[in-house]
């Protein structure tokens, strides 16, 4: 009860404190936050400061991902915690101008042409906060999962199957950080692993792990990051594809803006070799339906859009919807 009552206290000192920001010049706070953060009684006024703050003094607005990343780090009070990591979509059309990559199929299975040219493509991204501040470094530590998978839908000839399906456990820790460079600020400095595979066996069977260093810079409506990669050894004799830096790089380029509540996104790979340069290119589009709910164009080109065709370059061009956006 005493409890409660300092609870509701705390809450009505900080809203009043918000509607009298701009007279006085003082932080203004997001009341909705402010109740969520109320919730857990483990939260401290400090922490709720610092994740509900609205405005500085200054009256400067807070990034489209600095907001993102308040909620987040909300929402991780809840114990029971499951986030959105990378887009989660559905793609009812997906069609490959280049024609569906049949070549490793017929190393196992006899018959000509297996797949046709359109498919469902879909994508679940998960991330679970696991720690924070361990190490006292500002440190934010996650595992995560990511399930991306190529479905034959309207293939009735054989009985509509999942051609592909990658799975990309991972785990990561996170750390915030404050460089500036040229008015961007370096918002995070992630340092993880992930293992990819699609699952198979014998002929089809495709799978790699890699460390990598993820830098996240952030300014206004926009944000961008890089991420280098290596390639971690394997511990089975027998490599299912050991030229697989070739075709997938050794990083990724990322930029996104927000313009009202579109959002653009364009993805780069590269292997940076000039004499026999591959990578690809990825750039998509969501614009709001109903709620979370966002229709969503994507076009893929080059390689590596799946494990299966790694080495096979596609270019396809997608329709569908996307729960939700990265900011």
């Amino acid at each position: 009860m005493i409890l409660n009552a300092f609870k509701v206290g705390l809450f009505t000192g900080l809203v009043l404190c918000s509607q009298l920001a701009l007279a006085e010049g003082a932080p203004q706070y997001d009341t909705d936050c402010v109740q969520k953060a109320l919730l857990d009684s483990a939260t401290t006024l400090e922490e709720i400061r610092k994740q509900c703050v609205l405005k500085e003094a200054k009256n400067i607005e807070i990034s489209a991902f600095e907001k993102r990343l308040q909620q987040e780090r909300l929402n991780r009070n809840n114990q029971f915690s499951i986030q959105s990591y990378l887009p989660n979509y559905v793609l009812f059309g997906s069609y490959n101008f280049s024609g569906t990559n049949q070549k490793p199929f017929k190393e196992v299975y006899e018959g000509e042409e297996f797949f046709d040219p359109v498919e469902v493509k879909f994508q679940i991204s998960l991330k679970v906060p696991i720690s924070e501040n361990f190490l006292g470094w500002g440190d934010h530590w996650f595992v995560g999962y990511t399930n991306r998978s190529f479905w034959q839908a309207y293939n009735h000839t054989i009985s509509a199957p999942f051609r592909e399906t990658n799975h990309a456990p991972e785990a990561w820790i996170s750390f915030d950080n404050d460089w500036r460079l040229l008015g961007w600020q370096n918002r995070l400095v992630d340092l993880g692993v992930v293992h990819q595979s699609n699952g198979q066996t014998g002929a089809l069977s495709r799978s790699w792990n890699r460390a990598y260093l993820r830098f996240i810079f952030e300014q206004e409506n926009s944000a961008f990051g890089f991420m280098p990669w290596i390639r971690l050894p394997e511990t089975d004799p027998t490599d299912d594809n050991p030229d697989i830096l070739k075709y997938m790089g050794y990083g990724e380029f990322y930029y996104l803006t927000k313009y009202d509540e579109q959002n653009f996104r364009v993805i780069v790979r590269n292997n940076f070799d000039a004499n026999d340069n591959k990578g690809s290119f990825e750039l998509s589009y969501t614009y709001p339906i109903h709620r979370n709910l966002n229709g969503y164009v994507q076009w893929f080109y080059g390689y590596g859009e799946s494990l299966i065709d790694y080495n096979y370059k596609n270019n396809t061009l997608s329709l569908g919807v996307q729960l939700g956006n990265l900011f």
